[in-house]
């Protein structure tokens, strides 16, 4: 996150849920885990990564196994809370239809921890407006461009539409 330019904004400000489910660019180790990622990465304690984040995507494959996928350079991540209907039953994770869709799920890696990964990461509904606070008084990774269009007038002063990438944090 060196280089960047850094933009602040407020905590709760109106939009930053939007920028979250648009997507963000955050550091990681390739080779952690899912689990290793949401704790150490974003800053989840582990009873909410294991409790209350129940549907997650790698690479648009569900993931049911926390400990076993490893993230890469360059992954796309998803993270969100349980989704209502035959959607939250089919693509959660743990429940009773997951071993139906094992062909489409993302498979447990041996790969170990090394080198420096980029994850674009989305978190949607109640993972946003909880984990989001937290993650983004770490700092966060994203367009200029994305950040005016979801915070809109509530963007940061100064920050112009062609600024590129900015670090952004609370």
């Amino acid at each position: 996150m060196d280089n960047l330019k850094t933009v602040t904004i407020g905590k709760g400000v109106p939009g930053t849920i939007t920028l979250l489910q648009k997507g963000v660019t955050v550091r990681a180790v390739a080779g952690m885990s899912i689990r290793e990622f949401m704790e150490e990465v974003i800053g989840l304690n582990p009873e909410y990564a294991e409790n209350r984040v129940r549907t997650i995507f790698l690479n648009a494959s569900p993931v049911d196994d926390i400990d076993g996928v490893k993230i890469q350079d360059g992954d796309f991540v998803s993270l969100s809370g349980a989704l209502p209907g035959i959607c939250g039953i089919a693509m959660g994770r743990d429940t009773v239809i997951s071993p139906f869709r094992t062909e489409i799920s993302a498979k447990a890696s041996d790969a170990r921890r090394a080198g420096e990964a980029s994850i674009f990461l989305k978190l949607f509904n109640l993972v946003a407006s909880e984990a989001g606070p937290v993650l983004l008084q770490k700092g966060v990774i994203a367009q200029a461009s994305d950040v005016i269009n979801a915070l809109g007038e509530n963007s940061p002063e100064g920050l112009r539409a062609d600024d590129g990438p900015v670090l952004v944090q609370n």
